[in-house]
């Protein structure tokens, strides 16, 4: 790659991360970063969530990742896109166990929130649990129409899903 297309490609990431975190969350110091979530700043408490949830620049933490995450969404005024994204996160917290006790309720619930806003990986998760049985009853119906819903909003997995329930529930009558 040419040393051009590699500034290119670099200035594009920055702008990227600019656009995602908000240009709060750059070049500021962690102790800045608290103060701006503590008083209420979305953005940056959803990208301290991310931080605490990869292990970036701090000690992986899931639960001051989870801490972080439902910040955002108890907060009234939160983009859409963000609290969509917080409550999938969450989601995925509960049913893993990670940073809490596992809770697939919990999980189901925040999963359904965030299919309310758009957030297909929900679809799936929803789908997900439903057709293991875990925290609701096993249904593949309802399983096979939120997967259904994923693949018709272009989620690019949901398609197989399908296919795989459709032929189970097919072999087992």
């Amino acid at each position: 790659m040419s040393f051009v297309r590699r500034i290119l490609l670099s200035a594009v990431v920055i702008l990227a991360s600019m656009a995602c975190t908000g240009t709060h969350a750059l070049a500021t110091s962690p102790e800045d970063l608290v103060r701006k979530a503590e008083q209420g700043d979305h953005n940056v408490q959803c990208y301290l969530g991310h931080l605490y949830l990869a292990g970036k620049g701090v000690e992986q933490d899931f639960a001051r990742a989870k801490y972080w995450y439902q910040r955002v969404v108890d907060q009234q005024g939160a983009d859409a896109k963000i609290v969509a994204h917080a409550n999938f996160v969450l989601g995925m917290l509960h049913s893993s166990g990670k940073g809490g006790k596992q809770n697939y309720r919990e999980a189901m619930q925040c999963f359904q929130v965030a299919a309310k806003q758009g957030y297909t990986d929900a679809h799936i998760n929803i789908g997900l649990l439903y057709a293991k049985g875990l925290g609701v009853g096993r249904d593949y119906r309802k399983a096979l129409y939120w997967w259904n819903l994923a693949a018709e909003k272009g989620h690019p997995t949901a398609p197989i899903y399908v296919l795989r329930l459709k032929k189970k529930m097919h072999r087992q009558g």
